[in-house]
């Protein structure tokens, strides 16, 4: 059996295997920490619409679980079409995006149904709405948990992980201590949470663990041990997988590109991830990343100062109409033609580059090419 395949995953239960450095999900493998630090991405901002979702659907459960019976039917029937919605968008959320979803859809429908609560009504003595609010809780209680989580992991990469001189578990361990155990503004961050005593975060999740056997993909006489971790709570998801990832030396660092999160599995400092460029989708961030730096570069080489001099004053010429267009052009063309010459030839560049690049010179081969 290939390890993480026999996993029950639902709404109020999560579970990964673990084994070095990876985890083990609905069959997948990702590197440890793949989850806190995707997740970063979907939430965590003051005023995210995420905490107004939450906002109106508590207060629509909370109605529910007072009314009158007559009354219960209006309320289902608006709360319906906003758990659909956010059913949906959980599902694109890791790790639920890997999870069959077409059973949660058939619980919501099920759960405030009329039928179903009208049953409710009648067989319990307090009148509760036993099914739909066992189906609505866990899905808030993960709604708060990854708003949260985003907005506390995001303060703790910005302000320990981010100008982190060392990128190993040694230089983790020692930023999440001074984070979690040492930092009064964290605490501060921590009591000021919107619907903190919903999902509580603790830098030790609470967590029910155990072992799972598999065979060697590599060589089947061969068996390994897994450590199979099982939680109750979404919270403890994010942040089990989070320190385990410190653990093996992984973290979560903000693109300086897109700006979206991404794992860093390696001691080299992260800045651009390999998703695509906002600023040109025919690049990756990291190649975008790296064309911008080598142009920083470039800028202070001589061979490019001199180019881009020259080419500058050629188009001033052209916008005051001292020159004309077909001779702006033949003359940008043979200033970079000098420029890419100057680069593959240290004595030109040495000697004769400069004399070429003389706006006299460049303008007089440049009317020689449009007769």
């Amino acid at each position: 059996m290939k390890i993480g395949t026999d996993q029950y995953n639902t709404f109020d239960t999560m579970t990964m295997d673990c084994w070095n450095d990876r985890l083990y999900y609905e069959g997948k493998e990702f590197p440890a920490g793949y989850f806190a630090a995707e997740i970063l991405n979907f939430a965590g901002e003051i005023h995210d619409p995420l905490l107004e979702r939450i906002t109106v659907l508590t207060a629509l459960v909370d109605d529910l679980s007072t009314a009158e019976k007559s009354k219960r039917h209006d309320i289902a029937a608006q709360l319906k079409p906003l758990l659909h919605d956010t059913v949906s968008w959980l599902y694109t959320c890791p790790p639920f995006c890997y999870c069959e979803s077409q059973g949660a859809y058939e619980d919501l429908e099920y759960a405030l149904s009329e039928e179903r609560l009208d049953r409710d009504y009648e067989e319990r003595e307090e009148h509760l709405p036993f099914m739909a609010l066992s189906f609505c809780e866990p899905i808030l209680r993960i709604l708060v948990a990854i708003y949260n989580f985003c907005l506390l992991i995001r303060a703790f990469e910005k302000k320990y992980l981010r100008g982190s001189k060392r990128r190993n578990a040694d230089a983790f361990a020692k930023a999440a201590h001074e984070c979690f155990d040492e930092d009064d503004s964290f605490l501060i961050l921590l009591e000021q949470m919107p619907f903190g005593g919903v999902e509580e975060f603790f830098s030790y999740p609470r967590v029910i663990t155990g072992f799972k056997y598999f065979q060697d993909e590599n060589n089947e006489a061969k068996w390994k041990t897994a450590q199979r971790v099982i939680c109750r709570r979404a919270i403890d998801f994010y942040v089990f997988d989070l320190m385990n990832g410190l653990h093996h030396g992984h973290a979560p660092s903000q693109c300086q590109g897109c700006g979206r999160y991404f794992l860093t599995t390696n001691g080299h400092t992260p800045k651009y991830c390999d998703g695509v460029a906002l600023q040109d989708n025919r690049y990756t961030c990291r190649q975008y990343g790296a064309m911008k730096h080598q142009k920083e570069q470039n800028k202070q080489h001589p061979v490019y100062r001199l180019f881009n001099t020259r080419t500058d004053t050629i188009r001033k010429h052209h916008q005051r109409g001292k020159i004309s267009d077909d001779l702006r052009r033949e003359a940008l063309y043979l200033a970079g033609s000098y420029r890419d010459k100057a680069l593959m030839d240290n004595d030109y560049a040495a000697d004769g580059y400069a004399r070429d690049m003389e706006l006299e010179h460049i303008y007089a081969e440049a009317e020689k090419r449009l007769k």
